[in-house]
């Protein structure tokens, strides 16, 4: 729900999981790449997964507004070029923020706290690299799919975007209310004035 809204179009169940995936596969490749130079894990380290999840689910949340700020009016293509500009510099320098801090945090003379800041450096690294390869090429596909109108999942949410399933689409701002043609105008007739005379308009405008 983060990454989309509520919308059979819009909702980004698969490209949340396959984001999901991306941070098992950074915590995994990051613990293979410090076990295997001597590294060594502690009940501390539990914590990493959390941290990392909260990490990978910002970088996504950076990507994903910035690439939907961008007109619905131009292709998927163009649309997430312009988004990864803007979004690029900022996910690479908050991982390296991130990166070097756990980095220094590892020349410390305590075993285990030496252990933890080297196995999140090296994670951190990975999940920048997994979000930027296959979370981003994924997103791709996910803005061809959504490019296209076809439901989520594949295509396979066969919902209407006025549905009762997503409260008949009123959750949605007025800009993908018309990419999702279910847009209505607001009503901005005002009431008759019984006090106002024909006759007098009339005369003024005499």
């Amino acid at each position: 729900m983060m990454l989309g809204n509520c919308s059979p179009i819009h909702c980004r169940c698969v490209q949340a999981s396959i984001g999901l995936a991306c941070v098992t596969i950074s915590i995994a490749a990051g613990a293979g790449i410090c076990f295997a130079i001597g590294q060594e894990f502690s009940t501390v380290h539990n914590i990493l997964p959390f941290m990392l999840l909260g990490i990978g689910v910002d970088d996504m949340f950076v990507i994903v507004n910035t690439i939907d700020q961008v007109p619905d009016n131009l292709d998927y293509k163009t649309r997430f070029i312009r988004g990864i500009m803007h979004a690029g510099p900022s996910i690479t320098i908050t991982s390296l923020t991130n990166a070097l801090a756990f980095f220094f945090g590892g020349f410390t003379s305590l075993p285990v706290l030496n252990s933890f800041c080297f196995f999140a450096c090296v994670q951190v690294c990975c999940l920048y690299v997994t979000v930027l390869t296959l979370f981003s090429a994924s997103l791709v596909w996910d803005l061809k799919r959504m490019d296209a109108h076809k439901g989520d999942c594949c295509g396979l949410c066969k919902c209407k975007e006025d549905s009762a399933c997503f409260c008949c689409g009123h959750l949605l701002s007025p800009k993908l209310q018309k990419f999702s043609g279910i847009y209505k105008a607001p009503k901005t007739d005002r009431p008759e004035n019984p006090y106002l005379d024909d006759n007098l308009v009339t005369g003024f405008k005499d």
